[in-house]
């Protein structure tokens, strides 16, 4: 059992003792801004809506071509004893219709909705891919200072349990203090091998999103510990600038421009006319005009379906403004109350924590504290650093949180 365990501290000694030298090796570094350009090149899902852009650009350009001519042959009287020079009536003329009912503009201006509602779409898939690289990059930069603080722990406990070993052979401490602090180092490297997963886990979301190979490794150069100031817009501009609220406009829109459509369904198109007859051997030129009479169906059924939609669209305008600004509001409030843990309460408790902890290292060392208040003291700095180093990442998270309630760019 003694073998094992000091064969499993061995390793985890060693893995420590190659960190630098694997993050040389196999590690790319970068900077947030370099991670957020990584992922604007490499996310299929931006090309991908890049060409649905295209595609409702081609779909508008069709809504805005007239009606195709169409081309008429016709012969009549054709009979017994026919003779198709001196008796058939032929016929030869081009057909055209004429939108004057506006269904053309009508077609036009739902593709344009269209169309925008597709760049409004482009740009909030952007947004919140870009968004979420922020997010995955500080999280694994946290993860990073959680597992380096347990490395750092386990290198230092280690010491803690030689010292007591070699104190129990020289017969100056009982058995059971040396069990204790092995008990101890044992909690201690299952929480670093925790927290190395947790490592490998958020390096692993990072990859994915920005657009990498899962196996991808990453040296974060980020300053962790720097509290960033969130970027804003002014108050009238933060809703506006957000595509969630673009999306509700080029709904309105797009509803309106389906209402002139439906209404322009229900007004007659004029179709004409003209060309050639050759009746009796004598050739003469051939007109007419064809109109649908609306005497009956008017197209109201979907004219008032289309005017409902309008007003549903307009509610969730509405709605959306409201909810908006309640996201902007509880995110200035979390990112306040963050800014203020952070500066006002845990930092000063970490510091207070590691100087009891040094203190108690030097009074045990010097015989004049026992081993259950060091453990304590030990344990308390160990949990007010990765308290410290959760809440870091809390507000950073709350920065990225503001922004873009914010409606800045990511």
């Amino acid at each position: 059992m003694r073998t094992n365990r000091l064969s499993r501290w061995g390793l985890l000694l060693l893995a420590i003792a190659m960190i630098p030298l694997g993050v040389a090796r196999a590690q790319t570094q970068l900077t947030l801004q370099q991670a957020i350009e990584r992922a604007g090149r490499q996310r299929q899902e931006l090309t991908a809506g890049a060409d649905r852009i295209t595609a409702a650009q081609d779909q508008q350009r069709q809504a805005g071509f007239s009606p195709n001519l169409r081309f008429f042959v016709q012969s009549e009287n054709l009979r017994s004893g026919f003779q198709f020079s001196r008796d058939a009536d032929s016929y030869a003329f081009i057909g055209q219709t004429l939108e004057v009912s506006g269904r053309r503009g009508g077609r036009v201006g739902l593709a344009s909705a269209a169309v925008s509602r597709s760049r409004m779409e482009q740009e909030l898939t952007r947004r919140e891919i870009l968004f979420r690289v922020r997010q995955a990059y500080w999280a694994a930069l946290g993860a990073q200072h959680v597992r380096d603080l347990y490395l750092q722990d386990v290198a230092h406990f280690r010491q803690v349990i030689d010292y007591n070993e070699a104190r129990f052979r020289e017969g100056k401490v009982a058995e059971v203090d040396v069990l204790r602090v092995q008990v101890e180092g044992e909690r201690l490297q299952s929480a670093a091998e925790d927290a190395r997963l947790e490592y490998d886990r958020a390096q692993m979301q990072l990859a994915r999103e920005l657009g990498d190979a899962p196996a991808t490794l990453y040296e974060l150069t980020e300053d962790f510990e720097q509290l960033e100031m969130p970027r804003g817009r002014d108050t009238a501009e933060f809703v506006t600038g957000r595509p969630e609220y673009g999306l509700a406009e080029e709904a309105v829109r797009s509803a309106r421009s389906r209402v002139v459509l439906e209404q322009a369904v229900g007004r007659p198109d004029v179709d004409v006319i003209g060309g050639y007859k050759r009746t009796a051997g004598f050739n003469t030129a051939l007109a007419g005009l064809q109109i649908n009479l609306p005497l009956w169906n008017r197209n109201q059924g979907a004219i008032a379906a289309a005017q409902r939609e309008v007003s549903a669209a307009e509610r969730l305008l509405q709605a959306t403004q409201l909810q908006l600004e309640a996201e902007h509001a509880i995110a200035r409030r979390q990112y306040d109350i963050r800014r203020e843990q952070v500066l006002l309460r845990y930092r000063p408790i970490r510091d207070r924590a590691v100087e009891i902890a040094e203190i108690g290292r030097a009074a045990y060392r010097e015989g004049d504290t026992d081993l259950l208040r060091l453990l304590d003291s030990e344990r308390l700095r160990t949990e007010t650093q990765l308290a410290y180093v959760r809440m870091l990442g809390s507000y950073h998270q709350s920065v990225i949180e503001l922004e873009r309630a914010g409606g800045m760019e990511p």
